[in-house]
């Protein structure tokens, strides 16, 4: 059974439509501790109604950037329309007037929402094309029709690039919006998130690459795109040659080089490793190093450098272990963390992927 949408509202917002929470799933406080809140917990799919504020797009970006994609509703009590109406309206953010709307109709508008997620959050019958691509495949059809289903259920994407070599990856989460030929499929992606990622990957990017990767049934499948050409927002690829089980399940990001992180390892019956972290996620880290003594089968202390001198002990295993060449191994490291510290690793993530982003927006100035 999921677990329903979770409606997150602000304590003078819920005080002035009635909202209880005997109506739905809801978490009420006050603007600044539910936003905090919501960025640190919120789901995929929950709905969060906010006031009008001046930084509102800033804090839409947070929530977008975090991998919350359900309805946000912008509660004003005046006559607000913003510019760029339309273009948010299409990233799932609506304005309502409480001049123009009674209390009732929000009140039965955000109910409908959350209901209307419930139902389509329940999961669905297993099917013989839910088995066959749950797996990595190179079959035309199989990738066709996986393809077909992402779009017709807009499932989230996230697309990885590396603008310039000297820059880490920036992710984005996007939709498919239109298959297209049946000889050669050309899939064409929109709705992007951070909106901009297009723009500045036309502006900045010289390595013309994207790879793309989607969770389903309980794993996370990878494929690589060949770009055709990118105009107004869009991104149309060919239809890619295969899909693979991509490692990392969770969104990560690489450190800044000027401030590295550090993973420190205690082997049983040996002194402690010290690694540079090559990447990073609210689940693990990934390593590339000469030492090959880390095994699968062996949970390791830990202590994990981040920032500002903030150290994180825990517990953690590796993954999987590939050779990277004749003399590096590619580690994926899982951490085990205490409840408490979980957020400051969500935090540092969510802070590096904004810090990449304002970069590349600085380059394409």
């Amino acid at each position: 059974m999921s677990t329903p949408s979770v409606v997150w509202v602000t304590k003078d917002i819920a005080h002035d439509l009635g909202i209880n929470g005997s109506q739905f799933p809801t978490r009420i406080n006050p603007i600044n501790k539910l936003t905090y809140e919501l960025l640190k917990e919120g789901q995929p799919k929950d709905i969060a109604v906010l006031p009008y504020i001046r930084n509102f797009s800033e804090i839409l970006e947070h929530i977008r950037g975090r991998g919350i994609t359900g309805p946000v509703i912008i509660y004003t009590n005046g006559d607000v329309m913003p510019m760029n109406f339309t273009d948010l309206a299409s990233q799932g953010i609506l304005f309502m007037d409480s001049s123009r709307f009674t209390k009732p109709m929000v009140l039965g508008f955000i109910t409908f929402l959350q209901k209307s997620h419930a139902f389509i959050s329940k999961p669905r019958d297993s099917t013989e094309y839910d088995k066959a691509c749950s797996i990595s495949t190179q079959d035309k059809n199989q990738i066709r029709e996986f393809f077909q289903e992402l779009m017709k259920n807009r499932t989230k994407i996230h697309l990885t690039c590396q603008f310039t070599d000297k820059l880490p990856t920036l992710t984005a989460m996007c939709e498919i919006i239109q298959i297209v030929g049946n000889i050669e499929t050309k899939l064409v992606f929109d709705n992007f998130v951070p909106a901009e990622f297009v723009s500045l990957y036309n502006r900045v990017s010289r390595i013309k690459t994207l790879s793309g990767s989607i969770p389903l049934d309980g794993k996370n499948l990878g494929f690589d795109l060949e770009i055709l050409h990118s105009v107004r927002g869009r991104i149309t690829t060919m239809l890619p040659d295969s899909i693979y089980d991509q490692k990392r399940q969770f969104f990560r990001v690489e450190p800044d080089p000027k401030e590295p992180i550090f993973l420190h390892i205690l082997p049983p019956d040996s002194q402690t490793l010290t690694f540079s972290v090559q990447d990073i996620s609210e689940a693990g880290v990934g390593l590339i190093t000469t030492h090959s003594g880390l095994e699968k089968d062996i949970e390791y202390p830990i202590a994990l450098d981040l920032l500002q001198n903030k150290i994180i002990l825990g517990k953690a295993h590796v993954v999987f272990k590939e050779p990277a060449n004749l003399t590096l191994f590619n580690y994926g490291i899982s951490l085990h963390l205490h409840r408490a510290h979980e957020q400051h690793l969500r935090q540092y993530v969510f802070k590096r992927q904004a810090g990449i982003l304002a970069t590349i927006r600085d380059l394409s100035l």
